[in-house]
């Protein structure tokens, strides 16, 4: 969620501007040199193990800030954030942002709210990996995408990301031909299209008939009138 304290918002407009293209890398597993804030664009943060695969562990958008638990607990991950489109960010240091919440509890709310969001996708990632088939895999990952980033227009829902097969399968630990196959499987059933580079799922309710056992909609607030 965006952050929606005007004075948080007003802190960030003093920290230094940085642009980034599709591709470079925003900030390795080292030492950051201070708290982001996405101003336009989405960040993927990934792994990569030992054999060279990439693990996606979350899509920062517009409004995140990040690294939160390097802020508060100074714990270093050995992942990468990488711009995943153009991409626009402020980034202010540490210990002002710090003693700014410290002192503004508005500020403060909106920090805790996106601890909060972010503990929700990584605990969704965790419960996605659960699914045993790829289709029930690849289904719970659009209704999550959809719920992160997805626009209402009537009862189709627009994913507002840049998405590819590839990213998919990196956050769900399946082969990017898995993926793409599943995909299809629920195009030729109308239950999801494309329009540009974005998905479109054009009957969330047939979505989530894809699964084995029962699901609600309100998992997402996906519920539709």
């Amino acid at each position: 969620m965006a952050i929606t304290d005007l004075g948080l918002t007003e802190f960030f407009d003093s920290g230094r501007q940085r642009k980034f293209s599709a591709g470079e890398i925003v900030m390795r597993g080292e030492e950051p040199s201070g708290v982001v804030i996405v101003r336009k664009g989405f960040v993927r943060v990934y792994s990569i193990s030992d054999d060279g695969n990439h693990y996606v562990h979350i899509i920062y958008k517009t409004g995140e800030i990040f690294p939160l638990i390097w802020a508060f607990n100074d714990i270093l991950r050995r992942v990468f954030y990488e711009a995943l489109s153009e991409l626009e960010v402020t980034e202010v240091p540490k210990q002002d942002f710090l003693r700014f919440i410290k002192h503004n509890a508005g500020a403060a709310t909106d920090v805790l709210k996106q601890l909060a969001e972010q503990f929700y996708v990584f605990a969704d990632r965790l419960d996605n990996l659960e699914y045993k088939t790829a289709s029930e895999k690849v289904a719970y990952r659009l209704m999550f995408l959809a719920s992160r980033f997805g626009e209402h227009q009537g009862k189709t829902i627009i994913i507002k990301a840049p998405l590819t097969h590839e990213l998919i399968s990196q956050s769900i630990n399946l082969a990017r031909e898995t993926v793409s196959r599943e995909i299809e499987n629920l195009e030729k059933l109308g239950i999801i299209s494309h329009s540009g580079k974005y998905i479109l799922i054009n009957d969330v309710e047939k979505l989530s008939h894809e699964f084995s056992e029962p699901i609600t909609l309100n998992l997402w607030g996906l519920t539709q009138d």
